[in-house]
């Protein structure tokens, strides 16, 4: 069988999210299927570039100077099987992005409707992106990202035998969409006795965090985390505070690693969950230390354990989707 050529478009290719997502098609389990290379490209201009190509996937969010770029390679390439994968867009995000519904809607749909199919990374994206835009639901599928960050499952799950403070983690881009002010914030109000945040990541809003941080002993910055192994191995619970998180592959990472959740509800975040944690209210100036309290009366080796049976076979779940609807018309 001849391998499918697929070219992935990104407007960014700087390392993060999109691009550790894109690791999947170096798995050994389609390389029998497709042979894969990345393009950057400007969407704000309409020139396209030449491909080579079966399929072409877009990894950079619509909007309205993209249109005729979108148009453009719909035009120059009717023959491909266009697919886009929506990374970026939430009902979360639109409430607290978007000031007209209406046109930012209409945007989507002339968008998607250059595309032969839709990805959402989440089964909350999905069902906002079905009631929003409209997308049949023969067009739209749900492929969540994958994470391979070596290490992980080799840790063990937190132990509750050693006294000290519970250790809560995060990490991400110090950013406004991640929710690490109001994690910060929610800490002011939590015993240094019991309770220690380890914040990695760094980003825009890291000034104003260390800002809000001050005279917090038990707030502790740790610099970018390039070892996310180790950053886990030292945290007994991950929280996830994200305003809008379409998928979120920081509590991915952490069910891997054997550690209890606390995520905000909302897009895709909740379904990670399972038997593993809890949902946190983290607008409430009560919602994190209600829920360390509830955490407490239960235990945590236990809920690592379950986190990490929740992850079994994800790898392959992921390939087998992808195989499944990159070979459907070949």
């Amino acid at each position: 069988m001849t391998p499918i050529r697929v070219v992935h478009l990104l407007d960014d290719v700087a390392p993060g999210g999109v691009t550790q997502a894109l690791a999947i098609y170096d798995h050994p389990g389609l390389a029998d299927l497709v042979t894969s290379r990345v393009v950057q490209v400007v969407p704000d201009r309409p020139r396209v570039p030449r491909l080579e190509a079966d399929v072409i996937l877009t990894h950079f969010p619509p909007r309205w100077r993209a249109l005729p770029f979108l148009a453009a390679l719909r035009a120059r390439y009717p023959r491909a099987r266009l697919i886009h994968v929506e990374h970026s867009y939430t009902g979360a995000w639109e409430a607290h992005c978007v000031p007209h519904r209406r046109r930012f809607r209409t945007m989507l749909r002339l968008a998607y409707r250059l595309f032969d199919d839709v990805v959402a990374v989440s089964h909350g994206q999905r069902a906002w992106l079905e009631q929003a835009v409209g997308i049949p639901g023969r067009r739209l599928s749900v492929i969540s990202p994958w994470s391979d960050v070596p290490d992980l499952a080799a840790i063990a799950p937190p132990d509750e035998t050693h006294r000290r403070p519970l250790v809560v983690g995060a990490y991400g881009r110090f950013a406004e969409q991640k929710g690490f002010d109001r994690l910060i914030e929610a800490f002011r109000g939590l015993d240094p006795e019991r309770y220690t945040l380890l914040l990695g990541g760094f980003g825009p809003q890291e000034a104003a965090l260390k800002a809000a941080a001050a005279g917090l002993p038990h707030v502790r910055f740790v610099g970018p985390v390039s070892d996310r192994a180790a950053f886990l191995a030292r945290c007994d619970v991950i929280a996830v505070p994200s305003r809008w998180e379409a998928f979120g592959l920081v509590a991915t990472e952490a069910r891997q690693a054997a550690r209890a959740l606390l995520v905000a509800d909302v897009d895709g975040l909740p379904e990670q969950l399972g038997e593993a944690g809890l949902r946190v209210d983290f607008a409430s100036p009560s919602g994190l230390q209600d829920s360390l309290a509830a955490l407490s009366e239960r235990s945590l080796a236990e809920l690592g354990r379950r986190a990490r049976a929740s992850v079994a076979g994800l790898t392959e779940a992921r390939l087998d989707a992808w195989r499944r609807l990159l070979s459907a018309d070949a």
